[in-house]
């Protein structure tokens, strides 16, 4: 019975197709989905450190490409403010850093993870040339970890002076992975990878 109705269908075709052939003035219309082009534009692409920062933290103000980085832990002050107004923002552009120009470009560049661990040896070495008492530990980076780091250069103006454009980056790398919508993201990511699928 269903081949019966396949062949009558089919049957029923026949003149629009004679039609077409014999047609003076031809026409298509080509219907194209583009709904998962948008997937693109609003995309959490989860490897790179560099979007990650770029997204969570507040803008700059007056700026539309950088953030503020609350400098507060390489003070003394002591808050529980997020957004301490007292101490002026830090910022990524460190054009005059040659170490946090590399950082920076290491953060667009590579993993995510791969990135951490640039910043911890970044840290590691300016620490090493301040003779700032630091120990290495290898493994896993954490957020943790790298604001031990931070706070030996607190208590050392010069060595502070020297390598603040360091500092800024890795901090903003701190409040990044500590931030909560951090923990979202993977999420985010998996359920366009889906979409993708």
């Amino acid at each position: 019975a269903l081949s019966r109705i396949i062949a009558a269908e089919l049957a029923g075709y026949a003149p629009a197709r004679n039609r077409r052939r014999t047609a003076t003035n031809k026409a298509s219309v080509v219907f194209v989905d583009r709904m998962l082009d948008l997937a693109g534009a609003v995309g959490h692409y989860g490897d790179n450190l560099a979007e990650k920062i770029l997204s969570v933290l507040p803008k700059l103000p007056g700026h539309k490409t950088d953030v503020m980085v609350n400098m507060v832990e390489l003070t003394a002050l002591q808050t529980t403010d997020e957004i301490c107004n007292i101490i002026a923002p830090g910022c990524l552009a460190q054009p005059n850093d040659p170490a946090a120009k590399a950082l920076w470009e290491s953060f667009m560049n590579l993993k995510q993870k791969e990135a951490v661990m640039e910043a911890r040896r970044h840290l590691v070495e300016a620490a090493s040339r301040e003779n700032l008492p630091i120990k290495m530990s290898m493994g896993r980076v954490t957020p943790e970890q790298l604001s031990s780091y931070i706070q030996l250069f607190r208590n050392n103006l010069k060595a502070l002076e020297n390598h603040c454009g360091l500092l800024q980056l890795v901090l903003a790398t701190v409040q990044t992975l500590k931030h909560p919508q951090t923990s979202k993201w993977d999420n985010f990511l998996a359920f366009e990878r889906l979409l993708l699928q």
